[in-house]
Order: structure tokens, then C-alpha cells, then sequence
């Protein structure tokens, strides 16, 4: 059976953005992330073969860019369960919180209202009550 893996590009870029909004070090992060700025390092460094971190950073750093683990775990078990609306969802707010015209209190509102805006307008599908 095949574990489940985290896309470290996902979330190196949630990272870089949250360092980018903050005007933060890499040792400003780390520290706001409570983690090593070696941890950090590694983490960020694109296009290498890197270990996946262990649990513990794991928690510290997406509590720290307050990002769920479902949007940066790889799984064929969740893959099949991310529905196409999920997909479309996440791009406008990926979008939303790269636009550096608002603050990421606003980029946070403006895809609350989307998602809400979404779930009362989008048909069912088959097969749902």
C-alpha cells in the first residue's frame, strides 16, 4: 500500500509566500514557525531530492502558514476523493493570497465568501441528497 506523501513544492511556495507577505528572514521563519533555520532551508530548496519532514515540523510549519494538510498531501486514497469543484476552489484562493494587493487577512475573507458563495450556488451531484 502506497503512503501518503507531502508535494514539498506546495508547500515551499506556501511558505514563500507567507515569508514574502511577513518581509520575514529565513531566520525571522524559522523562528515564527518554531523550527530550525536548516529545517527551513530544506524545506524551501526547489528542484532537490529532499527528505520529507518528520511530524513534528510538519505541525509547527503548517500551523504557522495555516495551510491543512489535505492541500499539500500527496495519496492516491485522497486524489480520487478531490473532486474537480475542490481543485477549482483552491486555485482561486491560491490566486487570491499571490495577489499582492491584499493582505492575507483579506486574501483569508474573500475565499471564505467564495467557498460559501460556492456551496450555495454549485447543482448537487448525482447521487448526493
Amino acid at each position: 500500500m502506497e503512503t501518503a506523501r507531502i508535494n514539498l513544492d506546495q508547500l515551499a511556495e506556501h511558505i514563500q509566500w507567507k515569508m514574502e507577505q511577513e518581509h520575514l528572514s529565513l531566520r525571522e521563519a524559522a523562528a515564527a514557525a518554531h523550527v530550525s533555520p536548516a529545517t527551513l532551508s530544506r524545506i524551501l530548496r526547489k528542484g532537490k531530492k529532499r527528505p520529507q519532514p518528520d511530524t513534528g515540523t510538519l505541525v509547527h510549519v503548517l500551523n504557522w502558514v495555516r495551510v491543512p494538510i489535505e492541500r499539500i498531501v500527496e495519496s492516491p486514497v485522497l486524489s480520487t476523493k478531490v473532486s474537480s469543484n475542490d481543485k477549482t476552489l483552491e486555485v482561486i484562493e491560491v490566486h487570491l493570497r499571490a495577489d499582492r494587493n491584499l493582505s492575507p487577512d483579506a486574501a483569508r475573507v474573500i475565499t471564505q465568501m467564495v467557498r460559501a458563495a460556492y456551496r450555495q450556488f454549485a447543482k448537487p451531484r448525482r447521487g448526493t441528497l
